[in-house]
């Protein structure tokens, strides 16, 4: 399906109207509501393709949308125009553990974070909370970050679907940032992860793997559309996709990271978690939406993959504010 475009160069934005979805939501997303009809309203969004991100963004909302393509240039700085940078407060990590014994290497990799990022960090364990009024707490504003080290590697599925902002998932052993893997997804968020990759990877002085993954295609044009597919579409960068890994690949050249870029074809969750098994990584990073079942699965099949939970995972997610 093809989005209309519309440029926000000469639009007059309203900005109540504009406002009326969560400045973090906004930024995550890239998008703007510029126009209402009765319940509908027109939302220009850098990636109207994403499913996942128009679903939440009517629930944010409480309206149909109907999206429309902009650029992503005068996206941000209409953002930036709505939302004036903000006075800079000192952001905190929240730190729990299931295990009383294993708080201080929950508090340790939070610690690590923590001083990339110059937060301070309020550390807790199974004595002191229960996981269910961890994820209660973690909603407050003043928390940047959750890390959280839960029992043998375990991940209910209501922690990545309940929890409205990053979290650290303490597997293994210490922290360490030797060499991060980021899974791009392929659209804004991906920015949002290497907003946080970026600082890891500099104090760590360590590597980064970009890793794309193209799913099966039975041909390389759809009969429908014409449009490049698999692999082709991440090689070409005329193509979003395309364009978009050469935007990730600059912004880790303009932050003087050194890495490698991976580009894999199949099954995502499968081609993300053979990855993690071949590679010698320290942490996983990859953004989530909705109620992160993209995440899960990935999880899921990295454990069945990889059964010892050696991998830290860093799962970014919008904070609705």
């Amino acid at each position: 399906m093809s989005y209309p475009f519309l440029s926000l160069s000469h639009l007059s934005i309203d900005p109540a109207l504009a406002r009326q979805l969560p400045r973090k939501l906004a930024y995550y997303y890239l998008a703007i509501p510029v126009a209402e009809d009765g319940e509908r309203l027109s939302v220009v969004m850098e990636n109207p393709e994403n499913r996942a991100a128009v679903r939440i963004l009517q629930l944010a909302l409480g309206r149909t949308i109907v999206p429309v393509r902009g650029n992503v240039s005068e996206i941000k700085a209409t953002l930036h125009l709505l939302w004036p940078q903000e006075a800079a407060t000192e952001p905190c990590i929240l730190s729990w553990s299931a295990s009383t014994q294993r708080a201080a290497l929950a508090e340790s990799a939070a610690s690590l974070v923590a001083k990339a990022f110059s937060a301070h960090v309020i550390s807790l364990d199974s004595g002191q909370s229960s996981l269910e009024t961890i994820l209660a707490v973690a909603h407050e504003d003043q928390y940047s970050l959750v890390v959280l080290d839960l029992p043998q590697g375990q991940i209910p599925p209501r922690v990545i679907r309940s929890l409205s902002k990053p979290v650290l998932l303490v597997r293994g052993d210490e922290l360490a940032l030797r060499h991060i893997l980021l899974v791009l997804r392929g659209h804004s968020p991906d920015e949002q992860a290497l907003d946080w990759v970026i600082p890891l990877a500099k104090m760590g002085h360590g590597l980064v793997t970009l890793l794309a993954v193209a799913p099966p295609v039975p041909n390389l044009y759809t009969r429908e559309t014409r449009m490049l597919q698999g692999l082709a579409a991440l090689l070409y960068p005329a193509h979003h996709l395309g364009r978009h890994i050469l935007e990730c690949v600059e912004r880790l050249n303009e932050a003087g990271i050194e890495g490698y870029l991976k580009l894999r074809q199949g099954p995502p969750e499968r081609q993300i978690a053979e990855e993690v098994s071949q590679g010698e990584y320290d942490l996983i990073a990859i953004a989530a939406e909705a109620t992160g079942e993209f995440v899960q699965r990935v999880l899921e099949e990295v454990g069945n993959q990889s059964p010892q939970p050696g991998h830290p995972v860093l799962i970014v997610k919008a904070v609705a504010g």
